[in-house]
């Protein structure tokens, strides 16, 4: 066992933790708008935590605007949720890949000090974290490119009725209305993005897990074989421990 290991088991442990509850609350649809609440929850939730198709249940939202100096108000109610669908696909690959990096990271904490540690745990660990990390990247420009288009409550309904009907109402007219509440609700996709890259600074903590156990990896593996001859320690299925062992025989007795 080493500090390394430990302590990104630790790390990584933690954030998949995070993301098992958070997943659970979602896919679950435990996160479903409530009359209560406020008004900018609802909007959170009705933009990415509740796609209505998925969790079996429809919606029903109030929707005040204004049309030629006149308030109007309607209820509308969103069929099909393509945002909030795409997040519960980033949910399922995030959780994936969580599982998948804690499973390994505990592995390469105990046989990280044997030979078949680099190949069999060590290049896969590395792998699932960069991949977490370039993912991680990909979702929160994806999120920041939401934000163009959820600039207030009206931008929010055309943007999850966009190219296809997917909101439906009482009086469909009335979901054209092109003055409505003006309060800023890009700040919501701004936030996701922000915890997509993990608040900047676990992201960088994560490169530094990868980075720092590949290399920390790589050097006991070639420490391994810089034993004196007689405390050699040699495994039939190791090729470069063949080929190492070759070399440091061939410069012991033939130079």
């Amino acid at each position: 066992m080493n500090s390394i290991g430990f302590w990104s088991v630790i790390v990584i442990l933690y954030q998949t933790i995070i993301c098992v509850i958070i997943s659970w609350f979602t896919l679950s649809c435990r996160l479903s708008p409530e009359p209560t609440e406020l008004h900018e929850v609802t909007l959170m939730k009705l933009l990415y935590l509740y796609e209505p198709e998925a969790c079996g249940r429809i919606f029903f939202y109030n929707y005040t605007g204004e049309v030629q100096g006149n308030t109007v108000t309607t209820v509308v109610w969103p069929m099909k949720n393509d945002v909030a669908g795409g997040f519960r696909s980033k949910i399922k690959v995030w959780l994936s890949l969580h599982i998948v990096w804690s499973f390994l990271s505990i592995l390469n904490m105990l046989v990280k000090d044997r030979p078949c540690g680099l190949y069999a745990v060590l290049l896969p660990f590395t792998i699932t974290g960069l991949t977490m990390i370039v993912l991680d990247m990909v979702y929160g420009i994806l999120f920041l490119i939401d934000a163009r288009y959820t600039g207030n409550e009206n931008d929010i309904l055309e943007y999850l009725n966009r190219d296809v009907n997917n909101i439906d109402s009482f009086d469909i007219k009335k979901l054209n209305v092109k003055k409505g509440d003006t309060m800023d609700t890009s700040w919501i996709s701004v936030l996701f993005a922000y915890i997509s890259f993990r608040g900047i600074v676990q992201l960088i903590i994560n490169f530094w897990i990868v980075k720092d156990n590949y290399f920390n990896g790589v050097e006991t593996y070639l420490a391994s074989y810089d034993r004196p001859p007689g405390r050699r320690k040699l495994y039939s299925f190791s090729v470069p421990a063949r080929i190492k062992v070759l070399v440091y025989f061939h410069a012991k007795h033939f130079t």
